[in-house]
């Protein structure tokens, strides 16, 4: 019997099915967990690193801007520091979902994974902003050197389409973690539902 609910093929998961103890989805939801547990280890392992020596660098660039004139250093220098900045706050709201040591029932899995999905949303925000000012911090910085007499180093074109690029595929995750979103609250919803209700409902509780 098809299922009228848009979740139930992607879910794997009947609605009289949802139980702490259910095998099957507790099991996707552990494996999917875990995922994002190596991942989440792997982005901080690399942005705090990053964003430590990135705003070092930043700051020497615009001194050794200022010292020497060069203005373009110093643009340079303070798009280094800001990004830097944005790298560090996005570690900062990975860091307090890291663990998952608390998350062993179902239900404590799904609050762990909707936290995550949230704070890896506004992560991806940041991302946006930060590929809106480097392009910015990049252009202003051209057109000081062109102003001065010395052209840019590297084609500007190439530079915004690595920009866009990575825009874009933060824009593709962006969604995708929005679905992800909208099924684990969708499958908390059930989980209580099913905890308040004692029947099936008429829906055959075989069907995974």
């Amino acid at each position: 019997m098809a299922s009228p609910d848009p979740y139930w093929d992607e879910l794997g998961v009947a609605w009289c099915a949802i139980k702490l103890e259910a095998e099957p989805t507790s099991a996707r939801l552990g494996s999917w967990v875990r995922r994002q547990s190596l991942l989440i280890a792997i982005g901080l392992a690399i942005a705090l690193p990053l964003g430590v020596l990135g705003f070092l660098l930043g700051v020497y660039t615009i001194i050794v801007g200022l010292r020497t004139g060069a203005w373009f250093f110093v643009t340079r220098g303070m798009t280094i520091d800001i990004v830097s900045m944005l790298v560090l706050y996005a570690w900062s709201l990975l860091l307090p979902v890291r663990a998952r040591e608390n998350a062993k029932a179902m239900s404590d899995m799904i609050d762990l994974a909707i936290l995550r999905t949230r704070r890896i949303l506004r992560v991806i925000q940041v991302s946006y902003y930060a590929c809106g000012i480097l392009l910015v911090g990049g252009l202003a910085g051209a057109y000081i050197r062109a102003s001065v007499g010395k052209p840019s180093q590297g084609p500007l074109v190439l530079s915004s389409l690595i920009l866009g690029i990575c825009a874009t595929g933060a824009f593709l995750y962006g969604r995708e973690m929005r679905r992800s979103l909208e099924k684990f609250s969708h499958l908390k919803q059930v989980l209580r539902s099913d905890a308040a209700e004692s029947g099936c409902g008429g829906i055959d509780a075989g069907v995974y």
